[in-house]
C-alpha cells in the first residue's frame, strides 16, 4: 500500500537557472574552467587532448546538478502545511523572505553558495491550498519517502 504524498505535482518547468544571478554564477564557473584550462595547458605535462577530455568531463559532470534544480510546480492542501514545514526543516530550508504573500525559503548555506533556482516558494491560494514551487531534487526526496 502506498501513501499519498502531501505535495501534488502539477508540472515541471524547463528553466533550470531561475535568475540573472544563477546565470552569472554558472557562466563564472564555465569561464573559470576555461581559464583553468589555459593555465593547465601552459604548466601541464598532459597532452592537450587528454586535458580537454578531463575538462569536458568535469563540465558535463556539473550539468546534473543544474538539471536537479528544475522547478516543480504543485499544490499542498491546507491540512498538510505542517508536513510541508517539517519537510523543509528536515531538508535544512529556512525562511528567506516574504513578498506579496509569497514565502521564499532557501537552504541554510552561506550566501555565496545559494542558487535562486534552489528556492522553495509558497503562496496561498484562494481555495485554502498552497501553491508550492520546489527544485526537482526536493520532489524526488518526497517521492522516495512515500
Amino acid at each position: 500500500m502506498t501513501t499519498k504524498s502531501f505535495f501534488q505535482k502539477q508540472s515541471i518547468g524547463l528553466a533550470a537557472l531561475a535568475s540573472t544571478r544563477d546565470w552569472a554564477i554558472f557562466l563564472g564557473v564555465v569561464l573559470g574552467f576555461l581559464g583553468l584550462a589555459e593555465a593547465a595547458l601552459a604548466w601541464s605535462y598532459l597532452d592537450k587532448d587528454d586535458l580537454q577530455i578531463i575538462l569536458i568531463g568535469t563540465f558535463l559532470g556539473m550539468l546534473p546538478s543544474v538539471l536537479m534544480c528544475l522547478p516543480v510546480y504543485g499544490t499542498v492542501d491546507g491540512l498538510s502545511r505542517d508536513a510541508l514545514e517539517s519537510f523543509l526543516r528536515s531538508s535544512k530550508f529556512v525562511r528567506y523572505s516574504e513578498r506579496n504573500e509569497t514565502l521564499f525559503c532557501t537552504q541554510n548555506t552561506p550566501t555565496w553558495m545559494r542558487w535562486d533556482s534552489n528556492r522553495v516558494t509558497i503562496r496561498p491560494l484562494s481555495n485554502g491550498q498552497l501553491s508550492v514551487t520546489m527544485p526537482l531534487y526536493c520532489y524526488r526526496i518526497l517521492k522516495q519517502r512515500k
